[in-house]
């Protein structure tokens, strides 16, 4: 299956649901969590994503 956007990942799993698939069959079909079922089904549009907080970039920290 191609890469999809969330939004187009969004209607698809509506579209599914209109057409009667129950919410385990639309986890297994789209291979999501039920969350995130539950989310494009609450809303026509996906969260924007989140920025992370001021300070050094993720790939210059070392673990110590």
């Amino acid at each position: 299956m191609p890469q999809m956007s969330k939004a187009e990942l969004y209607a698809a799993i509506r579209r599914d649901h209109r057409g009667g698939m129950s919410m385990r069959e639309l986890e297994r079909k789209h291979g999501v969590t039920w969350r995130t079922v539950r989310k494009a089904l609450d809303s026509a549009w996906p969260e924007p994503r989140k920025r992370l907080p001021p300070g050094r970039p993720l790939w210059t920290r070392t673990s110590q």
